[in-house]
């Protein structure tokens, strides 16, 4: 894909998950992107160059935003999948227990008797 192409249609991506150049430059932001808002926009006109990383950067920004939006449009299964006798619920069960386990278990290098009062 050449440049033209990718900063069009990183634009046409943008428009698409309904996203301001601020709200996608704060995305971009926030995955690590250093450039600032003036920069992305100019990118997005074709009007200022971004190196290979801080596109990827804008692409990844603009791949998770559309997919929050997509997945909000997703129509749920009638029935819960089951695979393998696994069922959602059974699997919800295991994780609360595991993480309720953790949770118990003393973090290392603290000693729990250290807590108690002589």
């Amino acid at each position: 894909m050449t440049g033209d192409e990718r900063y069009r249609r990183m634009d046409a991506a943008r428009v698409r998950a309904q996203l301001s150049v601020q709200d996608l430059w704060l995305r971009y932001l926030a995955l690590g992107g250093t450039g600032d808002a003036f920069d992305l926009d100019g990118y997005l006109q074709g009007l200022v160059p971004l190196d290979t990383f801080q596109q990827d950067v804008l692409a990844q920004a603009l791949n998770e935003a559309l997919t929050d939006l997509y997945r909000s449009y997703f129509v749920p299964l009638a029935a819960p999948a089951v695979v393998d006798g696994w069922d959602d619920d059974r699997l919800q069960r295991l994780m609360d227990k595991l993480l309720d386990d953790s949770s118990q278990t003393p973090r290392h290098g603290h000693d729990s008797r250290a807590d108690q009062e002589p």
